[in-house]
């Protein structure tokens, strides 16, 4: 506990005293509202069935593993926990059930099992190992009875709602189920995919580290993301079996990578996402940057920020409903909310930018984009320190050049990949569902390579900006050349990111053809082979 500037020492030290007996009284239960440390129970009686959430929300009966014990032998079933998370690994269960704290208390949200590379669900327990137990962080490994061994590490740290999973030696893959309506695969520069309940059957998931699953009843959302971008990710239906009843829900299969984590986020706000049938004027929960998602029947929405302009394409094309979620945070969003950049910086390390210029093998030092190089020159500026920096604003202004020039190389490699998919493609059966994939990449070339966003008029514009060093008053000037500036960055940035999800639609969708067996497979695997090639050149 830290004492505040205006507390005294002695009133602390007081109320640091009495936290501390009430422990000792209360213990080995605590309430969940009372601290955001990590704590491990012992239920001390195995559960045949998944616990109801009041009975998590109580824990009667629980022992509470005393900090630094990590040789304890459980009685019952682990419990993993923090102020906003818990979960659980039944002795006789196949996996972790995770109960996240929702708008009417903790709630049952996910369960998680390992699948091996012939499994066709998830493997009972067979041990469970403490690797870490402090404030900080509690971490459990679990494994699992099969041909082969299997381990699985969950990790919970203080006052995050993000668990982590560590797959150990001989993980083959973690499978997620959950009451999900809604996947999303969101674009930060472009539009989402999205794809609804109906379509998870057999589908490969065209997602690169993140996506969104949008829980049933509209107060959950919870991202996954994965460490590295090869763990494939595919979507299934599947019967509940942890209530026996006949209810339908999403499995995901995710690809397990030794050493590359998994982490899943858990967002939650009452009315945090919502399908309506047309744009309104609800006002959404919380102040936060909402992403707007106009479903159509391929998977591809048309996509904008909440408060912008509806997109002429959107208008009359949709099939589906329209998706409302929060994708990043304003000035105002409350320290409380959770939003999915936030996610993949505390998980990946990166926001978004940083994130689609490092999966193209863009990102170098100082991120030299247009709009964080104009950000410093304009400081210059502003301070009067430009005549003193002179040299270092013209060699900022030249990588940023550079940059430039490299993003358009890129998007131009895009449209000599889609020329020889489409020669691939002629006249040959079975190449009508990745036609219009390639059409779609190749509006987002096009758009890439306008001449407004072309190296030689970032060049242009760059010699303006270090012509104006000495001059007076060169500040507003400065700045007006830094508006088109900015705008080749972020037209650069969107026809990456829009090119790179096409040409992982592209792959996605010969896998799910090629794994399907049907006549057009081996077409299916030529294309497939073809697509991951492409996003492998770029691959951090």
């Amino acid at each position: 506990m830290k004492a505040s500037a205006s507390m005294p020492h002695n009133v602390a030290l007081l109320r640091c005293l009495t936290f501390l007996l009430a422990s000792l009284v209360v213990a080995p239960v605590f309430a969940q509202d009372e601290t955001p440390f990590t704590q491990l129970f012992d239920t001390r009686v195995s559960s045949a069935q998944p616990l109801g959430d009041d009975v998590v929300a109580l824990r009667t009966g629980w022992q509470l593993v005393p900090e630094d014990n990590i040789d304890h032998r459980f009685a019952g079933d682990a419990v993993l926990l923090n102020d906003k998370l818990e979960v659980i690994l039944r002795d006789q269960g196949r996996g972790a059930e995770v109960y996240s704290k929702g708008p009417r208390g903790l709630e049952r949200r996910i369960a998680i099992s390992h699948a091996g590379v012939d499994s066709a669900m998830g493997q009972p327990l067979d041990a469970l190992k403490i690797f870490e137990n402090n404030s900080g962080a509690v971490m459990v490994e679990a494994s699992f009875k099969d041909a082969k061994p299997a381990a699985l590490r969950f990790r919970l740290t203080t006052g995050e709602s993000i668990l982590e999973i560590r797959p150990g030696e001989g993980a083959a893959f973690v499978t997620v189920e959950s009451k999900t309506r809604y996947v999303i695969v969101p674009d930060f520069f472009g539009d989402d995919l999205v794809y609804g309940a109906e379509s998870f059957t057999g589908r490969g998931l065209p997602a690169e580290n993140f996506w969104l699953s949008l829980l049933d009843g509209g107060d959950a959302i919870v991202m996954t993301v994965c460490q590295s971008s090869e763990q494939r990710v595919w979507l299934d239906e599947a019967k509940s079996q942890a209530s026996g009843a006949d209810e339908r829900i999403c499995s995901t299969r995710i690809d397990c990578i030794k050493d590359k984590s998994i982490w899943l986020a858990f967002l939650e706000s009452p009315g945090i996402w919502r399908a309506a049938n047309a744009p309104d004027k609800t006002e959404p929960p919380f102040p936060a940057k909402w992403r707007c998602s106009f479903v159509r029947a391929n998977g591809v929405a048309d996509s904008w920020d909440a408060g912008g302009s509806i997109p002429d394409q959107a208008m009359g094309l949709h099939k589906g409903p329209l998706i409302t979620y929060p994708i990043d945070r304003v000035s105002s969003t409350p320290l409380t909310a959770v939003c999915p950049t936030d996610v993949m910086r505390n998980t990946l390390g990166v926001g978004p930018c940083q994130y689609i210029l490092a999966v193209e093998g863009l990102s170098a030092e100082g991120d030299p984009t247009p709009n964080n190089v104009m950000n410093w020159v304009e400081r210059e500026f502003e301070q009067n320190k430009e005549t003193k920096a002179a040299d270092d604003i013209k060699a900022r202004l030249e990588q940023m050049s550079e940059h430039v020039a490299e993003a358009h190389a890129r998007i131009e490699r895009y449209a000599e990949f889609a020329d020889q998919i489409r020669s691939q493609l002629t006249d040959k059966p079975g190449a009508e569902p990745f036609v219009s994939i390639i059409d779609d990449l190749d509006r987002f070339v096009a758009a890439g390579q306008t001449p407004a966003a072309s190296p030689e008029s970032a060049r242009e514009l760059a010699a303006e900006v270090a012509a104006l060093i000495g001059k007076e008053d060169a500040l507003l000037a400065c700045q007006r050349l830094g508006e088109p500036l900015r705008s080749i960055g972020a037209i650069q940035d969107g026809a990456l990111a829009r090119c790179r999800t096409a040409v992982r639609r592209l792959r996605e969708e010969s896998r799910t053809i090629a794994v399907k067996q049907s006549r057009d497979a081996a077409l299916a695997q030529e294309v497939e082979g073809r697509a991951h090639e492409m996003l492998q050149k770029s691959e951090r």
